[in-house]
């Protein structure tokens, strides 16, 4: 009993593996996409789309209160019925893979653009994946502590950004709510794709050694990746102004160039490794979590071929279609809101099967 509490989340590695699932590197680009909307109050957007993830994570909560120890796999098949509920299960797991290719691509070109341009984008997928899997392969507590070091590297290069507010201007985020309230609840709509994928908490909540603190170790989550968002994005407008930041690709990295420190000779070099270890941390999690779904539906034995199997379609999509910026946005349009629908509908649909059969 005491090596199976061992192997169990804590409530702060439960905090870091969601925190570590919605944060990743797509941050970067997260004011370039509200600003088109929202302009100078896109980080008001940023901080109103946080209501996403809440929603979320109260579901979470009443689920996993009233059933600790099953996750919403189990649950969707109870309610459902086995057949119905393993083909939501099976869309499940498909939205989840949905984010995959265009995060191994991004990462791909971050690592040629601002670090190693002479490797081939083949090679970076494939060492990053051959780290990530290996990483998903010893377990979710692993993955916990992970995401514990991640955390802490967020920390490091968020910051030193605040000495940035000397060197830009109030005039680029006034004035407040000029652009109205219609456009910033339209730019909310486009900083839900980065705060995404919190349903992870349905199907980790188990393996938390204390469900009394479920809600806390969830909330926190939420909380800390709302406050890192909504500064990213508004000390980047505060800093470029609205009308600079659709001109770059990621607005943020622009932010990072003007962060000086006198012991370190370029901030931007210790933020692009440490932006590198937070995306390798993404894949981890997506591995594990492609990997325990498709267990759920089917027994598996050979996981080592189903992770190559796996890592070799994410590849192929992701360098066939995934390669250029523009055409990924442009992919990324349209997937993204249909996964994100199809989550929220999915996990709103299992919480109100419980209520009503609690009522019933």
């Amino acid at each position: 009993m005491q090596k199976e509490k061992k192997n169990l989340l804590t409530p702060n590695e439960v905090t870091f593996i969601l925190i570590g699932i919605m944060l990743d590197v797509t941050a970067t680009s997260l004011p370039n996409d509200v600003v088109v909307v929202a302009k100078q109050d896109g980080w008001i957007s940023v901080l109103i789309g946080a209501i996403y993830p809440l929603y979320v994570a109260l579901l979470a909560i009443y689920v996993s209160g009233k059933f600790p120890k099953e996750n919403i796999l189990v649950l969707s098949k109870r309610y459902l019925g086995k057949a119905f509920g393993t083909i939501l299960n099976f869309l499940f797991l498909m939205s989840f893979f949905s984010f995959f290719p265009p995060l191994i691509s991004t990462l791909g070109i971050i690592v040629r653009t601002e670090a190693l341009p002479i490797l081939t984008p083949l090679k970076i997928y494939v060492a990053v994946f051959f780290v990530g899997i290996y990483a998903a392969s010893r377990g979710i507590k692993v993955i916990g502590r992970i995401c514990s070091i991640t955390f802490w590297m967020v920390i490091v290069i968020i910051v030193p950004t605040i000495s940035v507010l000397e060197q830009g201007s109030h005039l680029n985020v006034s004035p407040v709510f000029g652009t109205g309230i219609v456009n910033i609840l339209k730019g909310s709509l486009n900083s839900v794709y980065d705060y995404s994928l919190l349903e992870l908490i349905f199907l980790i909540y188990p393996f938390i050694n204390d469900s009394r603190k479920i809600r806390s170790a969830t909330l926190k989550a939420v909380g800390f990746t709302a406050i890192i968002y909504t500064w990213i994005t508004f000390i980047t407008i505060y800093y470029m102004g609205k009308d600079i930041i659709p001109k770059t690709i990621w607005g943020f990295f622009t932010v990072i160039e003007a962060v000086h420190i006198e012991v370190v000779n370029n901030f931007r070099y210790i933020f692009v490794f440490f932006w590198i270890i937070i995306a390798v941390k993404s894949v981890t999690i997506f591995n594990y979590i492609c990997m325990y779904i498709l267990q759920d539906l089917k027994k598996i034995n050979g996981k080592k071929i189903i992770y190559v199997v796996m890592a070799s379609v994410v590849i192929l999509i992701a360098k066939n279609y995934y390669g250029d910026v523009v055409v990924m946005d442009e992919i990324t349009k349209y997937t993204a809101p249909i996964s994100v629908i199809y989550n929220l509908l999915y996990i709103t649909l299992v919480s109100t099967l419980i209520w009503i059969k609690k009522e019933g």
